[in-house]
């Protein structure tokens, strides 16, 4: 697209192609959104009220005896607001002009692995406040099968709830690819998760009904430590205030002359139910590639 001959649309077309790529590319390369619950704030108001419903008991009742279980709901509530984040991009009429790729295109896509990283760090921050701050495992403990299935069989006995998944860090899956035969790798994607927003971060493998995905984005310690999770699909939540934003302005005080682009996505990672999740602690050392 030329840059001096480009028309007000023309551009106006092109930084929408921009935030879709960059929308798009957010929405796949952030596999802890995909594993939270998403919300969205109602245009006009700065908070939404979430509600958390305590577990509820059953009661034998006799056929004649009259119904005296009243089950407390236990319901409370948090309000939970945004906060922006963002950044901007400048284009110089130079860049646009030699270059022969789709430039706008390009910069969209390296907006949204910002973005992404940004979301998926963010919520990643969250794990350790899980299960009231105490972690399964410890410094150095090795991520194998005995040690994973002792997790699933701590989530699964504190009712940790439906849609259960690990997530860790790509260092961890070397050792436990060991441990575990072609049966229990190589699946697909269970049902009821994005296969879409999520085929690049599954790791093919299923224990006891529980996925397992990995994101580098996870940040290990000076002991070469990651902390990972265990937790359901309402463990953690998104509040999102509408889709990611774009504003442009001219400034022909740089170079020959730029465009400024300011992108900002209004957000926040929140825990919804810490009884519903662990953080997971485990050796993650980087392996040598030869």
């Amino acid at each position: 697209m030329a840059v001096q001959g480009s028309t007000t649309g023309q551009l106006e077309n092109a930084s929408k192609e921009m935030i879709k790529e960059a929308i798009y590319t957010m929405e796949h390369e952030a596999p802890n959104r995909a594993l939270a619950r998403k919300f969205t704030l109602q245009e006009g108001h700065d908070t939404m009220v979430i509600p958390k419903v305590g577990q509820m008991t059953f009661l034998a009742i006799a056929e004649t005896q009259s119904n005296t279980n009243e089950m407390d709901i236990g319901m409370t509530t948090s309000s939970v607001g945004t906060s922006i984040v963002g950044g901007k991009v400048i284009l110089t009429d130079t860049l646009l002009r030699d270059n022969s790729l789709d430039i706008w295109q390009v910069v969209g896509k390296q907006v949204g692995d910002a973005g992404a990283r940004k979301m998926d760090r963010d919520i990643i921050a969250l794990y350790t406040a899980l299960n009231a701050g105490t972690t399964l495992g410890a410094a150095a403990a090795i991520f194998n099968i005995d040690n994973v299935q002792a997790v699933i069989a701590h989530a699964m006995t504190n009712k940790f709830g439906s849609g259960m998944h690990i997530i860790c860090h790509p260092n961890q899956l070397g050792r436990l690819s060991k441990d575990l035969s072609s049966v229990n790798s190589g699946r697909p994607i269970p049902r009821g998760y994005s296969e879409d927003r999520l085929q690049n971060f599954f790791t093919g493998v299923v224990l006891g009904g529980v996925p397992f995905f990995h994101t580098g984005n996870i940040d290990l310690d000076t002991n070469s430590d990651a902390i990972g999770c265990i937790k359901s699909k309402d463990t953690l939540g998104v509040l999102e205030a509408g889709s990611v934003r774009r504003r442009r302005e001219r400034d022909e005080n740089i170079g020959e002359g730029a465009w400024i682009l300011y992108i900002t996505h209004r957000y926040t990672a929140f825990e919804r139910d810490d009884s519903t999740g662990a953080p997971l602690t485990y050796a993650s050392a980087t392996k040598a590639t030869s």
